[in-house]
């Protein structure tokens, strides 16, 4: 008899921008509320996945060093359309009820904070923290939502997954059963 297991899902995005390489990683940070989590996201850009793991896991060695003194890239803002593009993707990867944040660890944090900030203009859903350049999103459904009460929720990913989760895609992002379908009644019947 096999022994199978669950794969989990991807939680880093590689990217190439002009010869650099750039990897996303999405790293779960602590419990939140009852049964929702809060994930970490960021990324990195160094000349190799070597370097930028190295960065990563925090290590002490010429490579992670190099990476955290010119942690921005010598591309600039076609490094952040890119990095932001894996953010959008990866983000789906969360539970519905999770939160994402998104810090500012560059060695600019300022001109990084304006730039995401302008990249996420058309994404009202996200919310800023202006103080500590900290960005945060949830996942719908949120977790103080009613539906919550009465439905089980199954997440799934839009059509567009780089497309906003405000006003009208906000129930397109999951799925939502009733919990008990033999006491459910009708519309005709309340």
């Amino acid at each position: 008899m096999r022994n199978y297991y669950r794969r989990r899902k991807f939680t880093t995005y590689k990217f190439f921008v002009e010869g650099q390489v750039g990897k996303v990683f999405l790293r779960r940070q602590k419990k939140w509320k009852d049964g929702f989590w809060i994930w970490h996201i960021g990324f990195a850009v160094g000349k190799s996945t070597r370097r930028v793991n190295d960065w990563y896991r925090v290590k002490q060695n010429k490579r992670a060093k190099s990476v955290r003194k010119r942690i921005t890239g010598k591309s600039g803002p076609k490094l952040l359309i890119e990095g932001m593009k894996g953010v959008m993707t990866l983000r789906w990867n969360l539970e519905p009820g999770d939160v994402l944040f998104l810090d500012n660890t560059s060695s600019e944090p300022d001109k990084q904070f304006r730039a995401v900030g302008w990249l996420l203009r058309k994404h009202p859903e996200w919310v800023v923290d202006s103080e500590q350049k900290i960005f945060f999103w949830h996942r719908p459904p949120y977790n103080n939502d009613e539906l919550w009460k009465t439905h089980k929720i199954i997440g799934k990913i839009p059509a567009n997954p780089l497309q906003s989760t405000g006003n009208s895609q906000y129930f397109e992002c999951f799925d939502s059963y009733l919990k008990d379908q033999y006491t459910a009644k009708s519309k005709d019947q309340n």
